[in-house]
Order: structure tokens, then sequence, then C-alpha cells
């Protein structure tokens, strides 16, 4: 039954917001403090010029996520009738040696729903769930596998992690207040850039070349004409382009938000590739890690070419002198023959214009005497003068007369339009149509939020406590030397310019970070095997995963991390068959049931409970809260609204009085059915069903999403609007599908959203519900066929607000 809103969920939901706004400007307001205090200028004997003179040594590259990658044996087992695939083999002799074995494997129909909200993010549909389970064939779940690899919406949903991981957002500069929404234009072409990239199974080494340098891959500044080619390498380059921007208005456009972008897009390629937390060198050498504070700024010197504090291209000119950090979808060439071809458009419409001002312009001196003698004799001279003197030029006295009888002056044109000859009608209607095709004539071409190089390379320093007003030695660009074995060749000095107009140097970073058997490649494949792995356990086998340095947590599994890290590289730096490898194994189709695993006979008489409670060995499938955008996007989904629709400009947001966030009532119908990836992506203020269910706040990126179970989030979907305009459509959808009795709505209700058949309990006792609500709503006086279906759209709203429902099983 739904909860009374006495108390009013959108009132508390507004309090919480407006609570949520004073805490986020109190937070901004003391980061800006914070950044004051830690900018002002040192004293002079704190200011030193020479080089930190911190050496990395042998034992710091000892450390084991510094090492290169060698391909680890293969363990042997105990249980070996367990082991389908070398990872099982890892895991599961590890198990054995606490006197633990995997759980029992999952029935087909939760594991089909596990396999499905990990890789696509929906359920499947009752069709492709009765086709799976009638399939009796040995390797039936590998092809389900396949299938959903190759799904498009496989895309949508492994590149909302990449996007995480990007601190990807649609909106530029500040986002403290609801209202405010400033959007950077085509940006989203990024977010399309990387679902494609995930569903064409893009090798990883080579996206981190067309995101660190896109620009530098090809000569776009002199080809005649972007290819689809160019524009997307244009386009990856937008992952440098997510750090926070507060140069679109004047105001912001300063050094200190200059080198501020500087700092948290190092922050993102530290934190997001290398899996370091690299901020901490900004200010002094790494206080747990071996990056000397040199490091740092030999880092930011591959960034300084593009990102040049002191040639600064701001986000998009608030002033139309000042560069646009954007770039045109067209080349240069083809910009400057659109621009010309628009020139002669715009001659030629003004000439018309001049030519139809000639036609009326009788009309209009005629109509005006006509006016002007309504006007009192003695003054109406002066009032013509005044009328013909501009504004700023006029006396007191003409201020006055014109502004008495402007208004009963004044023509419209469609005063001229009536008192025209039929001869001058037709040569009006002329002109304006020949206007109209010339307006249509007019190119025109769209923006991409790329980065690329804005000039010479500027001489980059060390910053004395990490402030700009304060430089210290000169500093070469460079890796960090921790990923090189010896010191001097970490310097990129090979890195010869591939283009006229660019420095080469994020080529360099780029092609130094994925070369075969490097160091930085061994953390590099590390990072993203581990973030794999967290992406289908919750947990990475390293529970840090923007932490791989001293400071972080050591991996549960290390040899079973440097194996599929060697894998994925010598597979080509390929995502998909990874994942395959991952979701095919035993341990992924275990059950997550802790009784059933302590209970089993396949585990000895040791209790995991005891041995392992936060389950790090993996005895048992854990138990996983499904993300924000899935359970919107599951809804959907069993309600059978969903817009599949791929790709385009984000869906707009807007605030209401009560504090909550909506899809903006401008958009298509069908706007509020589109998968969750296509919302406007904003820093602090998501939609509010997403927001309740802990989309996160984006401050630089998001490396971990955080699960929590409040009460606000059983309020959200007991009483929502949202969730009950969904049900309903699931209702009228039940009702126009081939189940036409209630148990077998019961029984496709139980399929769309928990992808299973209810039990014997379940359908009895759903039954019972559909008739004793119908009851109530007769007994209220409705009609049957309308109790009928509020009693049904109860049972679809129950149904999706079950436990089961919210998480992975």
């Amino acid at each position: 039954m739904q909860i009374p809103m006495k108390m009013g969920t959108l009132n508390d939901s507004a309090g919480v917001c407006r609570r949520v706004r004073a805490l986020r400007v109190f937070v901004t307001f003391t980061s800006l403090l914070a950044v004051v205090l830690a900018s002002r200028p040192v004293q002079g004997d704190e200011i030193t010029s020479g080089p930190p003179g911190t050496q990395v040594t042998e034992n710091d590259r000892a450390f084991w996520s510094f090492q290169r990658i060698a391909r680890p044996a293969v363990p042997g087992t105990v249980a070996a009738t367990r082991v389908r695939s070398p990872v099982d083999a890892f895991l599961l002799s590890t198990l054995e040696s606490q006197r633990l074995s995997f759980s029992p494997d999952v029935d087909s129909p939760t594991l089909m729903r596990r396999v499905w909200l990990d890789l696509v993010g929906i359920p499947p549909s009752p069709e492709a769930g009765a086709e799976f389970l009638a399939d009796e064939s040995p390797d039936a779940f590998e092809r389900l596998v396949d299938r959903l690899l190759a799904s498009p919406q496989f895309g949508e949903r492994w590149g909302r992690h990449w996007l995480d991981l990007a601190g990807y957002v649609d909106t530029v500069g500040f986002d403290v207040d609801v209202d405010t929404i400033i959007v950077s234009e085509r940006k989203w072409l990024y977010r399309d850039y990387v679902i494609q990239a995930f569903n064409n199974d893009k090798p990883y080494d080579r996206f981190l070349h067309e995101q660190l340098a896109g620009d530098e891959l090809v000569d776009w500044r002199r080809s005649s004409k972007f290819t689809p080619e160019i524009r997307d390498l244009l386009v990856a380059t937008g992952f440098l382009r997510t750090a926070q921007d507060f140069t679109h208005e004047e105001v912001g456009n300063i050094p200190q938000n200059h080198f501020g972008i500087l700092h948290d897009t190092l922050e993102i390629v530290g934190t997001g590739l290398l899996g370091l937390t690299l901020n901490c060198a900004r200010c002094h050498d790494h206080k747990f890690d071996p990056v000397p504070q040199e490091d740092y700024y030999r880092l930011m010197a591959v960034f300084t070419p593009a990102y040049n504090p002191n040639e600064w291209k701001i986000v998009f000119p608030y002033d139309k002198k000042l560069a646009d950090r954007s770039l045109a979808d067209v080349s240069p060439a083809e910009r400057a023959q659109i621009e010309s071809h628009n020139v002669g458009i715009e001659r030629r419409i003004a000439e018309l214009s001049e030519k139809l001002g000639e036609l009326r312009r009788p009309y209009r001196e005629r109509m005006f005497e006509q006016k002007l003698a309504t006007i009192p004799e003695p003054i109406r001279a002066d009032t013509k003068t005044a009328i013909a003197i501009p504004a700023d030029k006029r006396n007191e006295v003409q201020a006055y007369l014109a502004d008495k009888f402007a208004g009963s002056l004044k023509i419209t044109d469609d005063e001229i339009t009536a008192i025209l000859s039929d001869g001058d009608k037709a040569a009006t209607a002329e002109i304006a149509a020949q206007s109209s095709n010339l307006a249509g004539q007019r190119q025109s071409f769209g923006k991409i939020q790329a980065l690329f190089d804005v000039g010479p390379p500027p001489v980059t320093r060390r910053l004395i406590r990490g402030n700009f007003e304060t430089p210290g030695d000169e500093v070469q660009p460079g890796i960090l030397r921790v990923l090189c074995d010896a010191d001097a060749s970490g310097i990129l000095e090979g890195a010869i310019p591939p283009h006229a107009g660019t420095s080469g140097r994020r080529l360099a970073l780029a092609q130094s970070l994925t070369a075969r058997d490097a160091r930085a490649a061994g953390l590099i494949s590390r990072v993203m095997v581990n973030r794999i792995w967290q992406h289908l356990f919750q947990a990475g086998i390293v529970s840090t995963p923007e932490n791989f340095g001293i400071a972080g947590a050591p991996p549960s599994h290390p040899q079973l991390l440097d194996w599929l890290a060697a894998q994925f590289v010598e597979s080509g730096w390929k995502i998909k068959p990874l994942i395959r490898l991952i979701v095919c194994s035993t341990v992924y189709r275990q059950s997550a049931a802790r009784i059933l695993a302590v209970e089993s006979s396949e585990i000895s008489n040791s209790n995991p409970d005891e041995i392992d409670p936060e389950n790090r060995l993996l005895w048992r499938m854990p138990l996983k809260r499904l993300d924000s955008e899935v359970i919107r996007d599951c809804i959907l989904a069993s309600s059978g609204t969903i817009d599949a629709t791929i790709g385009g400009p984000p869906i707009m947001l807007e605030g209401k009085p009560d504090g909550t966030i909506v899809v903006s009532g401008n958009q298509a119908p069908t706007a509020r059915a589109r998968r969750s990836v296509y919302l406007l992506a904003r820093r602090s203020f998501p939609l509010s069903e997403l927001a309740v269910f802990d989309q996160p706040v984006v401050a630089t990126n998001c490396l971990e999403r955080a699960r929590s179970a409040v009460p606000l989030q059983s309020l959200a979907l007991l009483n929502g609007a949202f969730l009950w305009e969904q049900a309903d459509q699931f209702a009228v959808g039940l009702e126009r599908s081939n189940a036409h009795s209630a148990q077998d709505q019961i029984l496709v209700a139980f399929q769309r959203v928990l992808a299973r058949q209810p039990s014997v309990d379940e359908r009895r006792r759903s039954v019972d519900f559909l008739e004793h609500q119908a009851t109530l709503y007769r007994d209220k006086g409705l009609d049957g066929r309308i109790a009928t279906h509020k009693a049904l759209t109860r049972l679809c709203h129950t149904l999706l607000n079950t436990s089961e429902f919210l998480y992975t099983p």
C-alpha cells in the first residue's frame, strides 16, 4: 500500500536539497579559501630555485605495482572439476590453502539476470530469458555472454564506468546553483566516442593514445577535409577537457584557475590511468610513494603546450576577441570556405533588404506624415526634429517630445504592408522569397571540445609549495622516474613533433605508458584489469583502485592480477575477451547466498564467515547493489517504456520549487525514457531519482561508487512520482499483451522485473493481492475495469520496490 504523504516526501526532499545546497556552498567557499591561503606569496627564505635532489632508488622500483608484467604459472588445485579457467585456479588454490572452496553454481535464471545487469545494465526481456533457458547446449551461457558483449547496450553500460573515471560532465564552471546550467557546446561527442569505443572493443592502448594525444596522431591543421577518423581523434581528447574550468567568465580567467585546471587534469590522469595519488607531489615530494615533486612538474610539462597558462584559451568566449578552446568540426580550409560562402550570402541578403527598404520607404514617409499631422501644429516641427535626432544627442526638450510622441508616431511593418499597392505587395513577396531562399543556403559547422597545443611549448617550472606565484627551477617533460629503469630515461627527449603546430609530448607520453614490457605498461594494465574486476565483483583485487602506491591496499590475489594483466596485454589490450574470460569462470557463476555457501558439501568443515568474513577470497559471489543509472534503466526496461536511441545531445534537466531535479519539460515526450547515461551530467545536481541512489558528486572524477542503504531510498521508491508513472505504464503494457489472465500477468511481471518465474507461494499471494486491491477500489466506487488496472499497477509497483530488484544476485 502506498505510504501517505502527510509529511510529504517531496517536502522532505526539498529540505534535504536545501541543506545539501547550503553544504555545497560552504564546501566551495572553504575550498576557495584554502586555495587562496595556499597560493599566498612565500617569504624570501622559503624560495629555492635548485632541483629538489630527490632520487628514485632501485628499492623504490622494486615495489610490486612498478614491476614489469611477468605471467605467473597457473597453480594446481584439489577440486579440479570446479576450474573453468585459469582465473578459477588462482582463486581456488588460495581458498584451498584456507580449507575453503567455491560456493555452488547459481541457478540459470539468476545467472542470466546477473550477467545482463553487469554487461548491459538492463534485465532480459521475457523472450530473451525464455530463449536462454530453453537452450540446453553446454556452451549456452558462453554464447549468451557473446551476444551481450556484441550488443550496443554494452558500450552504454561500460562507457559509463569510464566516464566516471574521466570525471565527465556536460556543464562548465561552477555547479552550485540548481537553476544555473551552462552547457559546454557538443561536449557530449566525447561521451558518444567512449560508448562507441567500448562497443568496437578498441584496444586499450589505442584508446589511451587517442584520448591523450588524438590531435597529435593526425595532421588535422593541414588537412583539406576532416574525415570521420580525424573528428573522432579530436573528440577523443575531450578526456583532457573534463577538469572543472572557470575561465568561461571574465572574472575566472586568471592564472590561479589556469594552473588549477592543470592540477586537476594531472589528478584525473594519475588516479584514473596510473592508479597513483600524484596531487600529493604538487607542493612537495610525495610522502609515501617514490614521486618527487620534480616528477610531478615533469609530467605537467607534457600538458603545458596545450594548457598554456601564458596563452590561455577559454572554454567559450565571453569576449569575441578572445580565443575559444573548442575546434570547428571541419578542417581549417573547409571552415574558411564556409565563412567566405556565408559572407557572400549575407551580402546578397543585405542588398535585398536595402531594396525592400527602398520600396517601402515612400509608404513609410507618407504614413509618418499622416501620424505627425495628429500632433498640435505649434510643436509638430520640433517633434519631427526630436524623433530624427539620436537619443544621446537630444536636448532636454527634444528628449521630452520624443518620449511623449514616439509611441504614437511608430510605424509597424504590418501597417505598411496593409497600404502597399498590389504591384508592390507582389514585389515585396518576391524579395522575401529570395531572402528566405538565400538564408537557407547558409552553411554551418559544429564544435569539438578538444585539447590541442596552442603554441610553442612554454617553459615549465617547479612551483615552490605548489604556488604559481613562486616558480622554481625549470623542468623537462617526462614520465615518473619510478616507471623507468634509470632516472635519466624518464625524460621525453625523443618526442619529435609528428605534425606542424604540436610538440608531440602527449603522444610520447602515451606511447611510453603502453610500450610493451615497460614498467609503465605493467602499471597501466594492472590498473585497468583491476577496474574491470571491480565492476564485476564490486571490489577490485586491489581494493583502492585510485591508489596502487605504498599507502594503497595490497592485492588480495597478486599472482592473479599479474596473470590477468599479462593476458590483457598479450591479447592485444582487448577488453571484451578479458570480460568474457572472467564472467565465464566458476567464481563469477557461484551463488551469492551466504547460508548456502556455509552449508554446502563442497566446502570443508571450515566456516568461511569466520575465516574470511569480508569475502576477499571470493568463496561466494558478492551481492551488489545496482548503480543509480542501472536502477532507473531497469525500471524503464521493466515497464516497457525505455527508449533505446543511442547517442546525441544530453537530455536536459531542471529544478522544481520543491527541490527535486526532473527531466526538463522542454524535452521531447520520449526524453524521460532515454537511458540514464544520456541525461545531462552535472557535478552537483543529478536527476533526483539518481541522486538518492548515490549518483556521485563530481569534484574531479569518481573511481568507486558509494552504495548506501538509507530510508530516503525506500521513500523515493514508495512515493516518487516517477516510479508510480512507470508502474502505471507497466500495467498498461501487461493489459495490452497476450497475458490476459491475472495468473499470466503475474508471470510476465515477475519475468520482466526479476527475470524469473514466481514461486507457488508468490503466485498465490500475488493473486490474493490483486483481488484484495481491486475490491478496495470497487468499494470506493470505481469502475471494475479501472479498479482492476489500479490493482495491477500496485502489483507492478510492489515488485519494483523489492530488495531483489535493487541488487545483482
